[in-house]
């Protein structure tokens, strides 16, 4: 099977936001943020403000892996996070019985069990530890977990991704969910076996270099490059894009929309995966079509 060479589980480390360059009448301004602020506050992830019906909002695309030198984030960032009440996320880890999910998702299906094993054929020769923990598990979740472990070769971990840094530095916040665990698990486990199987070759395949590219765009705040990124992995077929993103994006769009008119909180900071922020039919269009202001923030301007 053929890699889409390109890895399917998260979104990107460039130097200074190339916006910088565009404001050197800012250049003092910036100094003094320098040098109270970490480097890695430089980097400007896709971060929007969301106005409507005068309540106000704050929506950053995520990755749910991450390194200790992400943080702490952007200034702009930062600050919105300790100014609002609740945060939004897409799940709740903590929620839902693991054991149960794994049981009910998680298996692997007889009739492909085959195809699953000529598939990883080649990675087993040397992660045959890993290969055995994961053997009655389907090829997704097998995707899953080969790709976190390869980002954590590469030195990421999902302990520091974007979701759980906000989620454990809530403090007092409300913690709101779009989504459950169960949906996620049950939505991923009703891939075509196909797509799974791409999902397994894809995760064992993709090259370094094209991971640590997924975190550079994520960093750098590059919406068309991760666009692009989230679309080439439809590969032959348009069941990614349309069950993980596409239909995701509307229903997450107006539970945002519902929490806004319901008018429970001052201000909400929103944290959905990046890949649901940019590209076709992404949340923010989505919510400027149901009458929301949504406005691009950057270091310099919000």
């Amino acid at each position: 099977m053929q890699a889409t060479r390109k890895s399917r589980l998260n979104l990107n480390i460039s130097l200074i936001n190339r916006r910088l360059q565009q404001h050197c009448s800012r250049v003092v301004a910036l100094l003094l943020c320098v040098a109270v602020w970490p480097v890695a506050a430089l980097d400007s992830p896709v971060f929007y403000k969301i106005n409507y019906q005068q309540q106000q909002a704050y929506l950053l695309g995520s990755i749910h892996i991450g390194r200790a030198d992400f943080y702490p984030l952007g200034q702009h960032i930062e600050s919105a996070f300790k100014q609002s009440d609740a945060l939004v996320i897409e799940a709740d880890v903590s929620q839902g019985n693991a054991g149960a999910l794994l049981q009910q998702y998680g298996a692997l299906s007889a009739d492909i069990a085959a195809e699953v094993d000529a598939t990883r054929q080649q990675y087993c020769l040397s992660h045959q530890a890993m290969c055995q923990a994961l053997a009655p598990y389907a090829p997704w979740l097998q995707s899953t977990q080969i790709s976190v472990s390869r980002f954590a070769g590469l030195g990421y971990s999902t302990e520091q991704g974007v979701d759980t840094y906000f989620t454990e530095n809530r403090s007092s916040k409300a913690l709101i969910e779009l989504e459950s665990i169960e949906f996620q698990f049950e939505l991923i486990s009703s891939f075509s076996h196909k797509t799974q199987l791409e999902m397994l070759d894809e995760a064992i395949n993709a090259s370094d270099a094209e991971m640590l590219d997924l975190i550079n765009a994520w960093r750098q705040g590059d919406a068309d490059a991760l666009a692009t990124i989230m679309e080439s992995q439809a590969g032959e077929s348009d069941e990614f894009l349309d069950k993980l993103l596409w239909k995701r994006n509307h229903t997450m769009s107006q539970k945002i929309i519902r929490l806004l008119q319901a008018k429970e909180q001052d201000q909400l900071f929103i944290v959905v995966g990046a890949g649901h922020i940019v590209g076709q039919q992404a949340i923010p269009e989505l919510l400027r079509q149901q009458g929301a202001t949504v406005t691009r923030c950057t270091l310099l301007q919000c």
